[in-house]
């Protein structure tokens, strides 16, 4: 008869209290307290186990859980609980730190070649590409045409005959007298557009505004019998105030105004 179990089975019935009542309060199988009491530890599910019921059990009944614990040793054959002792000496570990470093050295020295390959591979192919776009022929693209700046009135060019052109400060005001028709310039090979305007008769001239390649280089009134010669590079652009007393020759030839009447406001360009 185990005396563990006598002493936890007596507590019990001294206080009325039944096993499936003691089951549910200490939550502990009715199995396992009917094993406690009988001293049938091999159905107990371990030494752990088996002692934390009878921790349980015993606050439960009112008992000395140290005795319990005490009497259970005793009873199972456990002399002196297990202690861990530990070793005398540190267990031995291989030792393999040579192998690893050359591995790891091997293995940086594999990723360094591969690296050195890429970059030898790159730069063959950007000079390959570089050589080819070099000997590539390439048709270089016809350039624009410059921009000509149209020249002032003091700097035209001189009539063929020698004699300098009239600039509009150098002509002579509408009640000065008359001045010498100056012959026609003919178109020289960097003036496509020569030419020039002449009053032709009447008492009170006309007022004349002369624009070459569209920079205005007259703006005034010419009195009877004065001229004013043009050059331009691209157009040129006249207007008269009194057409019928103005003659108008372009590279020559006569573009007006024969047919215009006294008064009359005309404007001739060119290209027309």
């Amino acid at each position: 008869m185990s005396q563990l179990g006598e002493c936890l089975r007596t507590a019990r019935e001294s206080q009325g209290i039944g096993l499936a009542q003691a089951a549910v309060e200490t939550r502990i199988l009715q199995r396992y307290l009917v094993a406690l009491e009988d001293g049938d530890f091999q159905h107990l599910p371990g030494d752990i186990y088996a002692r934390g019921f009878i921790r349980n059990y015993g606050v439960y009944l009112g008992l000395s859980v140290e005795d319990l614990i005490e009497l259970y040793r005793r009873e199972r054959g456990i002399s002196e609980p297990i202690r861990v002792v530990p070793a005398t000496s540190s267990p031995r570990i291989r030792g393999f730190f040579l192998p690893s470093f050359f591995g790891v050295f091997f293995v940086v020295l594999a990723l360094i070649g591969v690296a050195y390959l890429f970059l030898t591979v790159t730069n063959q192919t950007g000079e390959s590409a570089r050589q080819q776009a070099i000997t590539r022929p390439t048709s270089a693209p016809t350039p624009l045409p410059l921009p000509t700046a149209a020249p002032d009135a003091t700097s035209l060019p001189a009539l063929i005959d020698g004699s300098p052109a009239q600039t509009p400060s150098d002509l002579p005001d509408t009640a000065g007298g008359g001045v010498e028709q100056t012959p026609l310039a003919t178109a020289a090979p960097d003036a496509p557009i020569v030419g020039e305007v002449r009053i032709t008769g009447g008492d009170t001239g006309s007022w004349l505004s002369i624009k070459q390649d569209g920079i205005e280089v007259l703006g005034k009134t010419l009195g009877p019998g004065q001229a004013f010669s043009f050059k331009a590079q691209r157009s040129i652009l006249i207007k008269a105030g009194n057409a019928g007393v103005v003659a108008v020759v372009v590279n020559g030839k006569e573009l007006c105004c024969a047919d215009a009447r006294n008064g009359e406001v005309r404007t001739i360009s060119w290209p027309p």
